[in-house]
């Protein structure tokens, strides 16, 4: 068992008391998620890989029927959980956070503004980017010559739907962009539809983890595109993803009898 091995396991079943542990481990030169029970060798952990555990938790919690999980969890993965806890997807008596602060490059590659965990079990707290240079250049163009951009890097879409599959908070049971009534365009690339149904299904849930971008084969500035939606969500409507003591603007209804309607 390795000294960081042994730490985290420690902290999740010595300080918090879990039954599991979700973590990720390198083994035979390979680097996996792993869920560990009590008792069991964390093996060669790894804190390096940004890697959506709440993904893998997503999976295998219907299938736990009891105990509690304790989780690596960087500052967007609490966000993640917290989306989860607003719906009712997870229970949050069982899923316990080990905070993991960022390294100044995975904050910069992220360029992540709020980088910091509720609690910091593990590493050192960095400072927050304050800004995205590609969204300040973007904002600065006049309209059409910021549509001509996107419309460019959409075109380089293959449609392999990578930026879904690894987004820890695209939990719908049926995907909208498969559903041909809203996204009918055939063949490759898609029409900007696509791109535009998926930004607002992610403007009240994207958590900034830029898994997204990293997945993306055709290396569209997604992480972008969500920080600027995100942005006009917070100066609009004052919501911001991940916290759980706010309602989602996307999810309010208009009271009978309303006399603004």
């Amino acid at each position: 068992m390795s000294d960081l091995g042994k730490k985290l396991a420690s902290i999740a079943f010595d300080e918090l008391g879990a039954d599991y542990l979700l973590a990720m481990r390198e083994e035979h030169g390979n680097v996996a998620p792993v869920m560990l029970a009590r008792g069991q060798d964390p093996g060669e952990i790894r804190l390096d890989v940004p890697y959506q555990l709440v993904n893998i938790l997503s999976n295998i919690y219907p299938w736990l029927k009891d105990g509690k999980v304790a989780v690596v969890t960087r500052r967007c993965d609490e966000k993640a959980l917290e989306e989860f806890f607003k719906r009712e997807l997870f229970d949050p008596r069982r899923i316990l956070k080990i905070g993991l602060a960022c390294s100044k490059e995975q904050v910069a590659k992220c360029r992540c503004s709020d980088p910091v965990p509720a609690k910091t079990h593990i590493g050192e707290p960095q400072k927050a980017m304050e800004k995205d240079e590609l969204s300040e250049k973007l904002m600065a163009m006049p309209p059409e010559e910021r549509l001509r951009f996107w419309a460019y890097q959409f075109k380089k879409c293959n449609k392999c739907f990578a930026c879904t599959l690894t987004c820890p908070v695209c939990f719908c049971d049926e995907c909208i962009l498969e559903e041909k009534t809203f996204v009918p365009e055939p063949g490759i690339p898609p029409g900007m539809s696509f791109h535009l149904i998926r930004a607002y299904h992610l403007a009240d849930k994207c958590i900034e983890c830029g898994e997204c971008e990293r997945s993306c084969p055709a290396e569209i500035p997604l992480l972008t595109l969500r920080k600027l939606l995100a942005k006009d969500v917070k100066e609009i409507f004052g919501f911001a993803p991940g916290d759980r003591k706010t309602v989602s603007p996307l999810l309010t209804v208009l009271e009978e009898g309303c006399n603004e309607c």
